[in-house]
């Protein structure tokens, strides 16, 4: 439900301010499932876009990149959080290749109890210190999310911003935006 509230904020343009703009930046989308906040900044300009999901949700990323018209500017690749270190998005794999930082991490639905390290580890080895924008959309499910959130996830960014948004037909989703902090 937040991806598809997240992608509804960024194609109506709904908090401006808050989100970041889109065109010509580079994305990546942690846990994209079906990639519709990907396949939103595709249409809006972005210069590139990754979806990154687990590799049985690749043919459907692919298929609807492909439906949608997104193939030139999209892709998709496996990203196992627990070695985004190693993947080529990584900051560090991103320098050594001589490309420039993600300027975009956009993340819906992606906060477990279950997963705590591996998203925290993902976020620090993709997210370049007070550049790479974090664009979270979260939506409570329980209390160990939530304060995975507050002590964990949002104490590790600066200038977080906040916003809630919401639809009759996807319920309501809280959206932050932040750099991570430099160490």
């Amino acid at each position: 439900p937040s991806g598809r509230l997240l992608a509804k904020a960024l194609a109506e343009s709904a908090f401006p301010g808050l989100l970041p703009e889109i065109e010509g930046r580079t994305v990546l989308e942690l846990g994209a499932g079906p990639g519709l906040p990907s396949m939103v900044c595709g249409k809006l300009g972005a210069a590139s876009v990754v979806l990154t999901d687990l590799v049985e949700l690749l043919p459907l990323m692919n298929r609807n990149l492909e439906l949608n018209g997104l193939l030139n500017t999209c892709r998709v690749d496996v990203l196992d959080w627990d070695g985004a270190a190693a993947s080529p998005h990584s900051v560090a794999s991103r320098h050594r290749s001589g490309d420039a930082a993600l300027d975009i991490l956009l993340a819906a639905d992606v906060v477990y109890i279950e997963e705590q390290e591996p998203l925290i580890e993902a976020l620090v080895a993709l997210m370049k210190p007070g550049h790479t924008q974090l664009v979270l959309a979260y939506k409570n499910r329980n209390p160990g999310d939530r304060r995975y959130l507050q002590e964990r996830i949002l104490p590790r960014l600066d200038g977080v911003r906040f916003a809630e948004f919401s639809t009759p037909e996807d319920g309501r989703t809280e959206l932050y935006v932040g750099h991570l902090r430099h160490l």
